[in-house]
């Protein structure tokens, strides 16, 4: 199964242009990433990169991989931003009901 951080570090990989780049902004150590790079490869049964030297070239499958995380991120941070607001009173509906009753004189 593929999940957000798998997306997060394929982007963040081809944005820096290397593993440890990668792993400095997403605050893992390099080793770290590697293992999260293999280990997804090996989930999805396919390499998301040609490793020339030092340098990382996407692959078909990665490109397609990286497409999706290139949509679905905003969609996720800015639904943790709607929610948020929720969660502080600064966006949603507030309804108050109220029940009018007639008043008849005399009883």
């Amino acid at each position: 199964m593929i999940e957000r951080n798998h997306l997060e570090v394929l982007r963040a990989v081809e944005s820096e242009g290397s593993l440890t780049a990668a792993a400095s902004r997403l605050h893992l150590t390099q080793s770290a990433l590697s293992h999260s790079v293999r280990k997804l490869e090996q989930q999805l049964g396919t390499p998301l990169w040609f490793r020339e030297g030092r340098q990382l070239r996407l692959t078909q499958a990665g490109s397609h991989l990286l497409a999706l995380a290139n949509r679905l991120l905003p969609q996720f941070e800015h639904a943790e931003m709607q929610i948020g607001q929720f969660a502080n009173g600064q966006a949603g509906t507030l309804r108050i009901g109220m029940e009018c009753h007639p008043v008849i004189n005399g009883c």
